[in-house]
């Protein structure tokens, strides 16, 4: 067995090794590295792809090669997700990532061997199958059913660069297709080896590079300019994992929590007073906190601080199916009471939720199978969408992972959200890759719909970013912190192109 492995591996080494060269750019460029290499990462896996290759074997394993490399480097951060969340063994966890990172971006390999093929059948030349490279890879990268649905697009927000301001255009997965389509250049002009076509074509790319960064500082300017501020206390209590999976089941530890979440806010109220509304993050309130319920010890206790501060409160909780249903579902939701203590609005139930951790495939008719889920049965399902009346204005609410999907925040701005609003808890990843990761890629849904978002989160990072792209303070991660923003939008913001067409 072991010498057919070594076999294989000799016969296959060149083209891992130009796998390794390509997986290894890719994943240095990534959030958050800087993108050294964002413009040429794929170059050597394309480039031996249509050069150095014999046979279709060769062109999977390194695609495979690539796409396992760029995944260990990106999301090294699912060990202790395991470990954490699924109480995995650390070396079980490890074994976890590398089944993970084995098959998760798979498509890198399928789309070279998909246009490969195409390109024999149609007799295709090099630069056409180029396109196809570039072409298939957003395709799929786009629709492969992926957890954390990623692309080259995020890294141009990372480092505040004016292309990302296009993002209202095409959206970050039309940035990413502009990055293949630079890599599929550069690839071109290397088989080319063409001295005046070379100088040529980057001299023409590096024309409308600057075009277009010129064209995104206008943009920047344009909606810096705003009419309204709203005053926003964000509150980061740091609770641990252990007591919020105690408080969920009905193990103690809500006291505690709603009283360091009270002493917080207090903090920050008395540093910011003028502060005019206060968000929590996902979970924060560890009870339901539908009307019917506001007789219940937990419930009362909060109404009654919003009472005495005198300040509305958007938070993250949980809500339950009012009374008399045959099966009443649980929900992990978002609230806002004014300062009064009522609700002003239904609550907002999250409606993508996480597969084995929040729901089970089929649980509902098959009972057995939300028996073996750690989570059990886990959330009811939202209704998609919603926006919540705040004055004047409309707040698009967002929980977790619903950041990541471009389509759920153009939804927001078509129901007329100006501000739009994430409450998250990312404890579960630890204080490696993942929160500054998740950070950008939910900040860059502001860019796409031109609203400025507003990000709470239980142990960081916490943050604001304005409708120009500019991100505000970010909070430090793992540590208690309160801190206000000033957050400026504009008061009837127009819909961007791509929150009307998408990243068509």
């Amino acid at each position: 067995m072991m010498s057919r492995i070594l076999q294989f591996f000799k016969l296959y080494r060149t083209a891992g090794l130009w796998g390794l060269f390509s997986g290894v750019l890719v994943g240095t460029s990534w959030i958050p590295f800087s993108p050294w290499a964002l413009f040429f990462c794929y170059v050597p896996l394309w480039y031996f792809t249509l050069k150095k290759a014999n046979s279709p074997k060769e062109i999977l394993f390194a695609g495979w090669v690539a796409q396992f490399v760029l995944t260990l480097i990106g999301f090294h951060w699912l060990i202790y997700t395991a470990h954490e969340y699924g109480y995995m063994p650390w070396a079980f966890s490890f074994f976890i990532l590398l089944v993970f990172a084995a098959g998760m971006h798979i498509y890198v390999p399928l789309a070279l061997l998909g246009a490969v093929a195409l390109g024999k059948k149609f007799s295709l030349s090099k630069g056409a199958m180029l396109l196809l490279f570039a072409g298939l890879m957003s395709l799929l990268e786009q629709n492969w059913p992926s957890i954390f649905a990623w692309n080259l697009g995020y890294p141009l927000i990372w480092v505040q660069s004016p292309l990302a301001q296009w993002a209202d255009v095409v959206g970050f997965a039309g940035l990413s297709f502009g990055i293949y389509l630079i890599n599929a250049l550069v690839t071109w002009l290397l088989l080319r080896r063409e001295r005046l076509l070379t100088l040529g074509s980057l001299l023409v790319m590096g024309g409308l590079l600057a075009l277009l960064v010129w064209g995104g500082q206008q943009k920047k300017l344009k909606w810096s300019k705003t009419d309204s501020e709203l005053k926003v206390l964000l509150v980061q209590a740091n609770i641990g994992n252990a007591e919020k999976i105690f408080a969920e089941q009905g193990r103690g530890y809500q006291q505690s929590i709603i009283n360091q979440f009270f002493e917080l806010t207090q903090q920050g109220l008395r540093a910011h007073p003028e502060a005019q509304l206060i968000v929590w993050p996902e979970s924060a309130f560890p009870d339901i906190l539908d009307d019917f319920a506001m007789g219940r010890n937990y419930p009362a206790q909060f109404r009654y601080f919003v009472q005495s501060i005198k300040k509305p409160i958007l938070t993250g909780a949980y809500s339950k199916d009012p009374p008399g249903k045959p099966f009443r579902d649980d929900y992990n939701s978002v609230f806002l009471m004014d300062e009064n203590g009522r609700l002003l609005s239904e609550p907002y139930h999250k409606t993508q939720l996480l597969i084995f951790g929040e729901y089970i495939p089929f649980g509902r008719e098959f009972p057995l199978l939300a028996k073996l889920n750690p989570g059990g049965i886990g959330w009811g399902r939202g209704q998609g969408p919603m926006v919540m009346p705040f004055g004047e204005d409309k707040i698009g609410v967002q929980i977790c992972y619903e950041s990541l999907d471009p389509h759920f925040s153009a939804e927001l701005a078509k129901k007329g959200a100006t501000l739009l609003v994430n409450v998250t808890n990312d404890s579960w990843f630890g204080p490696s890759f993942e929160p500054q990761q998740h950070l950008f890629m939910t900040l860059a849904r502001a860019v796409e719909t031109r609203r400025p978002l507003i990000r709470s989160t239980n142990t960081g990072v916490s943050s604001v970013i304005l409708a120009d792209g500019t991100v505000l303070e970010r909070s430090p991660l793992f540590e208690k912190w309160q801190g206000q923003y000033d957050v400026k939008f504009q008061k009837n913001p127009e819909l961007s192109f791509h929150s009307r067409f998408g990243s068509w």
